[in-house]
């Protein structure tokens, strides 16, 4: 790295040289901040490899996106069934005993006397069957839903983060290293070359290895990567509804850069980055511009929030579509040994 950085210096001399002795006159300033912001975004879009640095202090507030509430199950279980009496009918019996006597009696005088009795023994009583009873119907329980994450910002201290790294996205290539020391073990490094990631931590002689589709964030990837969330980044700040100042043009090792200043509200970067329902507090963001080629020299980001603190990211940007090709692991230095990147057609 310290020899390709020396190389650069030199072929940067150079070219210092070889404008004074051409005579070449300094760019044409510009005073519309908008302006030159506009000039930039277009600039970087067409950025194809880049080294990068990266410093941070303080904290950072990350948002979530809130849930939908899972569907709770109100009802309760309804037992439709109805008691059946499955017995046969009681049997009508009227058992009906007549018994027809005509006693004769001889008393004084002759008296004929016919009495008719009709007797109704009384039935036996007529059994009703026990009906079978019905099983009752087992209440089906109410699921319960499981309980939804509280949705809400997680703060992550920032203070001693360090990454650098070059990054190729014309060849889809990667090459960075870093430590989050707010994040236990969040610390390594990670090339990404051929579809494949080599990752190791500090310490490691063996990178192991995935499919760098499977990574979080493959920062090689031209659509979705880190120049591409970087991006995103500047066209937000040169966003319309923001009010940019230009604070004025100052010298930098790489040449002269308008230094504007952009005051980012949660309107403007919810809209932009789409972080509808995220927690995104005030940002200021100074960004260093040359004046001569409209690419970013380097960029300062301060936050404050009153619920994460404050934090202050610096990003500075060099060797612009020049960096060194990014080779794979040697053999032996990667596990599995055999997963070896295809051989360019």
């Amino acid at each position: 790295m310290f020899l390709r950085r020396s190389i650069a210096t030199a072929a940067g001399g150079l070219v210092v040289i070889v404008a004074l002795v051409a005579g070449c006159t300094t760019a044409s300033s510009l005073s519309d901040p908008h302006q030159i912001l506009s000039k930039m975004v277009t600039a970087m879009a067409g950025i194809k490899s880049v080294h990068f640095e990266v410093t941070a202090l303080g904290q950072f507030q990350f948002g979530f996106l809130t849930p939908s509430a899972a569907p709770t199950d109100t009802s309760s279980p309804v037992d439709t069934s109805s008691p059946v009496d499955t017995s046969s009918p009681a049997a009508s019996e009227s058992p009906s005993a007549s018994l027809s006597a005509s006693p004769t009696a001889s008393a004084s005088g002759s008296a004929s006397a016919s009495a008719s009795a009709s007797a109704s023994p009384t039935a036996s009583p007529t059994a009703v069957p026990t009906a079978t009873p019905v099983p009752t119907a087992t209440p089906v329980p109410t699921p319960t839903p499981a309980p939804t994450p509280t949705p809400g910002p997680a703060t992550i201290p920032l203070d001693g983060t360090t990454a650098s790294g070059d990054i190729d996205v014309g060849n889809g290539t990667a090459h960075i290293t870093g430590t989050l020391p707010g994040i236990p073990d969040f610390a390594g490094e990670l090339l990404v070359v051929g579809g494949n990631a080599y990752m190791r931590a500090p310490g490691q002689n063996i990178f192991s290895t995935e499919a760098a589709s499977s990574l979080p964030l493959n920062p090689a990837d031209a659509t979705a990567g880190l120049l591409a969330e970087f991006q995103t980044i500047l066209t937000t700040i040169a966003d319309k509804n923001l009010n940019p100042q230009l604070l004025g043009i100052e010298s930098r090792p790489g040449g002269s850069c308008y230094h504007i200043q952009v005051q980012a509200n949660p309107d403007v970067v919810n809209t932009s980055l789409g972080l509808t329902g995220q927690g995104v507090g005030y940002a200021k963001v100074d960004v260093w511009i040359f004046q001569s080629s409209f690419l970013v020299e380097h960029m300062e980001l301060h936050t404050s929030d009153p619920a994460a603190g404050s934090a202050a990211i610096r990003l500075i940007m060099s060797e612009y579509n020049s960096v060194a090709p990014i080779d794979a692991p040697a053999a032996g230095e990667f596990d599995p040994a055999g997963l070896a990147a295809p051989a360019a057609s």
